[in-house]
């Protein structure tokens, strides 16, 4: 059979930040971490602040960047998901929350998931599950 292609996989570190941090902060962290989003730690809520929110929330209505803090434009709860579901799981779930990442996690955060990740990886999948399908192989890793 195909080994199924696990979300540890595909995840990525998370970058976590406190919830006070101003938006103009965080913006240049995530530049810099050449990330799309940031995961943010405020009075025991785990939120998520994405550039897309910055764009949304921030920018486009006029506010001041330097002068809002990412807890006042998060969003939670977040969907988490287990290091050990598969890639078919993480999308259903994406679609079904209509959400383009997930936390990944069981008891701790491990790292995030993106659509963006298994979309880049799809065609990889696919050709491995044909070349499996079509041999009886295992498709090496």
């Amino acid at each position: 059979g195909v080994m199924p292609v696990r979300v540890r996989d595909l995840m990525h570190p998370a970058e976590h930040v406190p919830g006070g941090v101003s938006v103009a902060a965080a913006a240049r962290l995530m530049d810099r971490k050449h990330s799309d989003s940031l995961l943010v730690d405020h009075n025991n809520i785990l939120g998520i602040v994405t550039e897309r929110d910055i764009l949304r929330k921030v920018v486009a209505k006029g506010l001041d960047p330097a002068h809002l803090i990412v807890a006042d434009i998060m969003s939670y709860p977040l969907h988490k998901i287990s290091p050990d579901a598969d890639i078919d799981t993480a999308s259903e779930m994406m679609d079904q929350h209509t959400t383009r990442r997930l936390v990944v996690g069981d008891d701790n955060i491990e790292g995030m998931i993106t659509a963006a990740s298994i979309a880049k990886n799809i065609r990889y999948i696919t050709a491995s599950r044909l070349v499996a399908s079509r041999t009886g192989f295992e498709v090496a890793h």
